[in-house]
C-alpha cells in the first residue's frame, strides 16, 4: 500500500469514527428523551392514581361524617333489642342517656354514632373493596384501638396534619389507606364530655381503606407495556441509526475515494496528474536508492500536436490524447506508472528497469501507436510521438533526471521526431 493510499484509509477511518460518534450521540439523546418521557408519564400517572384514591377516600370519609352528624343531631337511633346484639355497655353510665326503652311490647336499645359507625364498618356489604374504622388515642371502647398507621396519623393530627395517606398490606392484599381527623361537635358532648373534650377539638379519626390490588395490576401491566414499547422504540432508533450510519459511511467513503481519485488523476485521460506522478517518482527514486535497483523514466510528447488541433479541432486533439493514455495504461507493466505531465506530454516511470530495457519498452509503445490510429469523432487520426528515456543515476534528484529526459526528448524532436 502506498503512502497516499494509507493516508486515504486513515482519513476514511477518521470519518467513520466521526460519523459513528455523532450518530451514537444522537441515539443516546433520543434514548434519554424516551426514558425521560417514560419516567415523566409514569410519575404523572402515579400521582393521578394516588390523587384519585385520595379523593375517593375523602369522599367516603365525608359520607361517614355526614351519617354520624345526622345520628348525633337526632341523639342516635333506637333499634329492636332482639336484633341489636345486646345493649351497648358503654352507654349505661352516661347520665341522661336511656340505653334501653320500651315501646309497647318491644324493647329498643340505643345505637350511638360511634357504634353505628363501627357496625357499618364491619358490614359485608362492601366486601374487601372498602374498609373503614373509627379510632382514637383516648378510647371509650377498646375494640376501636388504632393500629400502627392509625396511631401515627392521630399523633400527626395533633401536630396539624389535615389527612394522612399510605399504601399498605392488609390481610394479604394491598390497600390505599386514607385517614382524617374526627372533631368534636356539640351533639357529641353528651357522651364525650367526661373525657375532657371541647367542641372543635380532635378526639380521634376515621381510617378509610380502599382495595388497590386490581389497580396495581393494571398499573404494572401498563408500565410493562410502556417499558416494552420504550425498548422497542430505542431498538428501532438504534437499528435505524446503524443502518443510516453504514450507508452514510459507505457513501462518504465512496465520495472520499472519488475526491481522492480526482485529486490524483487527470480528469481527461484518467492517468495520474503531474503532481501525483512527480510524488510517485520521488518515492521510486528513494526506493531504488535503498535497494540499489535500476530505475528508468521516459517523457513522451505527441508529434505535431498543434497541427492535429488546427486540422481537426481541439476536441479531436483531446481524443488523440485519450487514445494515447489508454494505450499506455493497457501496455505498461503493473509496477510501472504513467501520468499526464502537461499538455501533450506524458511521463512513464519504470521501476527495476535498466536504460536498455526501458528504451526497448518505449520503442515498442511507439510501434503500437504507429500501427493503431486514434479513432475520433471526425476521423481516424494517425499520430506518432517522440520520447526521451533516461536511467536514474546514483544520488540524482527528481529535477535532474527529468531535465535529462527532457533534453533527450527535444533531441529526438530535433532529429526528425517519431523516435525514442
Amino acid at each position: 500500500m502506498t503512502q497516499d493510499h494509507l493516508q486515504s484509509e486513515l482519513k476514511i477511518d477518521a470519518s467513520r469514527r466521526f460519523v459513528k460518534k455523532y450518530l451514537g450521540i444522537i441515539a443516546l439523546l433520543i434514548s434519554l428523551v424516551i426514558v425521560t418521557v417514560f419516567f415523566a408519564f409514569n410519575a404523572v400517572t402515579s400521582n393521578t392514581i394516588a390523587q384519585q384514591f385520595e379523593d375517593e377516600g375523602s369522599s367516603f370519609f365525608n359520607e361517614i361524617i355526614n351519617v354520624r352528624l345526622w345520628l348525633a343531631n337526632h341523639g342516635g337511633v333506637y333499634v329492636p333489642l332482639e336484633t341489636a346484639g345486646g345493649v351497648n355497655k358503654y352507654l349505661k353510665d352516661i347520665e341522661g342517656v336511656d340505653a334501653v326503652i320500651e315501646c309497647g311490647e318491644r324493647k329498643y336499645t340505643l345505637k350511638n354514632p360511634a357504634l353505628v359507625t363501627r357496625e357499618l364498618s364491619e358490614s359485608t356489604l362492601h366486601g374487601d373493596r372498602l374498609k373503614y374504622k373509627i379510632t382514637s388515642l383516648n378510647l371509650i371502647n377498646p375494640d376501636n384501638a388504632p393500629d400502627a398507621f392509625e396511631a401515627d396519623a392521630l399523633r400527626r393530627f395533633q401536630q396539624g396534619a389535615t389527612h394522612v395517606t399510605t399504601i399498605a398490606e392488609m390481610d394479604g392484599k394491598t390497600y390505599f389507606r386514607y385517614m382524617a381527623p374526627l372533631k368534636t361537635v356539640a351533639p357529641c358532648m353528651k357522651c364525650h364530655a367526661k373525657q375532657g373534650y371541647k367542641v372543635g377539638e380532635i378526639r380521634g379519626g376515621i381510617a378509610v381503606s380502599i382495595l388497590a390490588d386490581d389497580v396495581n395490576k393494571k398499573i404494572f401491566r401498563a408500565r410493562a407495556f410502556m417499558v416494552l414499547g420504550g425498548f422497542t422504540v430505542i431498538a428501532l432508533v438504534a437499528c435505524s441509526i446503524l443502518y443510516i450510519s453504514r450507508h452514510f459511511i459507505k457513501d462518504l467513503q465512496a465520495a472520499q475515494d472519488t475526491l481522492a481519485e480526482m485529486a490524483m488523476t487527470d480528469a481527461m485521460t484518467g492517468l495520474y496528474n503531474r503532481t501525483t506522478g512527480i510524488g510517485m517518482l520521488k518515492k521510486e527514486i528513494a526506493r531504488a536508492s535503498r535497494n540499489e535497483r535500476p530505475l528508468s523514466l521516459a517523457i513522451i510528447d505527441v508529434d505535431f500536436f498543434k497541427k492535429i488541433n488546427d486540422t481537426y479541432g481541439h476536441c479531436v486533439g483531446d481524443e488523440v490524447l485519450v487514445a494515447l493514455a489508454r494505450m499506455l495504461q493497457n501496455n505498461i507493466r503493473e509496477c510501472d506508472m504513467a501520468c499526464r505531465y502537461g499538455g501533450e506530454e506524458f511521463l512513464i516511470v519504470m521501476p527495476d528497469t535498466a536504460l536498455k530495457d526501458a528504451f526497448v519498452s518505449v520503442t515498442r509503445l511507439l510501434g503500437m501507436i504507429q500501427d493503431a490510429p486514434a479513432k475520433t469523432g471526425k476521423a481516424d487520426v494517425t499520430f506518432t510521438f517522440s520520447a526521451g528515456v533516461a536511467e536514474v543515476a546514483v544520488g540524482e534528484e527528481v529535477d535532474d533526471i527529468i531535465n535529462r529526459a527532457d533534453m533527450l526528448l527535444y533531441k529526438a524532436k530535433s532529429q526528425g521526431r517519431n523516435q525514442v
